[in-house]
């Protein structure tokens, strides 16, 4: 009985430092984008006057047709963002130069075109809102 207590106890400090790991290279992630000069084929997309939102799906992601996209609709309702949808696998440098791992996922850019935060999967609308009001600085990280 022991050995099973010890057992869940080490699984469940190990998925803890897993998550502690995840969160620590996310936020380093979103550090080391913000050094970096944007690519050239956003820069002539974005709208510098706002904040903007990138958010990258692709064509057979359930989760972002159904999930994602309408909180993206209440959100350019409720704030004034420019929301830029990309195709994760058709934008592949792009999606390699924020990190995309998984979609949806969004970035929340300031009005310099850094990054505030980057969302791995669906975000929820209030979150996306403090974000975009600097409410939130890091992200889900």
């Amino acid at each position: 009985m022991a050995e099973r207590f010890i057992f869940l106890i080490v699984f469940a400090l190990v998925l803890v430092l897993m998550y502690w790991g995840w969160r620590r290279y996310a936020h380093w992630r979103v550090q080391h984008v913000r050094t970096q000069a944007i690519p050239l084929d956003l820069a002539v997309q974005v709208d510098e006057s706002r904040p903007n939102l990138l958010y990258f799906t692709t064509a057979e992601c359930a989760q972002c047709r159904l999930q994602q996209a309408p909180i993206l609709t209440q959100l350019a309702a409720r704030v004034d963002v420019a929301i830029h949808k990309f195709d994760a696998m058709e934008q592949e440098a792009l999606a390699r130069f924020y990190g995309i791992m998984t979609v949806p996922t969004t970035v929340v850019l300031d009005q310099q075109l850094r990054p505030v935060a980057i969302n791995h999967g669906v975000t929820p609308l209030a979150k996306l809102q403090a974000q975009l009001q600097g409410n939130v600085t890091s992200g889900s990280l």
